[in-house]
């Protein structure tokens, strides 16, 4: 099984000295929208955001939940409750524009924060 979610984590409960949004309501530009995700294999996935930390991940005709967090200048994921990967997010995503990142474990991906 975590090999078939392997991909999902490529992409991607707040944790311990993150943040999923601040005391006076502000929010970061993704939350309640959706950021389309395209791994270096090809594979799409839709990564839809909640204001509680949660994070639904959709690629094909399946699903799983994670959870995500700011951290230091980073977007965070942990998938399983175990699988943890980090992106750097040190300026907002712009609906429309398709930017090329690469995790803290190496991996490389395309985002686009679909208007």
């Amino acid at each position: 099984m975590k090999a078939r979610l392997l991909p999902i984590a490529l992409v991607g409960a707040a944790l311990a000295g993150c943040a999923t949004g601040r005391d006076d309501g502000w929010q970061p530009e993704f939350v309640g929208r959706t950021i389309r995700v395209e791994a270096a294999n090809g594979q799409v996935t839709n990564l839809s955001f909640r204001r509680d930390g949660g994070v639904v991940a959709r690629f094909g005709e399946r699903e799983t939940r994670g959870d995500w967090a700011l951290e230091r200048g980073r977007l965070c994921f942990t998938w399983g409750g175990s699988f943890r990967e980090c992106w750097p997010h040190g300026r907002p995503f712009r609906p429309g524009r398709t930017e090329s990142i690469r995790s803290d474990r190496g991996n490389q991906i395309r985002v686009t924060l679909l208007r």
